[in-house]
């Protein structure tokens, strides 16, 4: 699922609201969550507003659990 950060809320798990082309999606990292940027790993203090993602796995209950920035 592609998607672009609408915000990033501060709390612990990082929770986003991602607006995507099914409309705006509230979603929370999961403990251990993989981000990568041109395949690089990347802590989720660098997630921002207007960046575009791509949700790469999801934990059985929802979670993000691998995340990828697109731009």
């Amino acid at each position: 699922m592609k998607g672009k950060i609408l915000r990033v809320m501060e709390s612990w798990p990082l929770q986003l609201a991602l607006q995507t082309a099914n409309g705006v999606e509230h979603v929370m990292l999961a403990e251990g969550a993989t981000i990568r940027r041109s395949g690089i790993l990347v802590d989720p203090g660098v997630l921002r507003p207007d960046q575009s993602v791509r949700v790469l796995r999801r934990t059985p209950q929802g979670e993000i659990a691998e995340l990828e920035i697109l731009e």
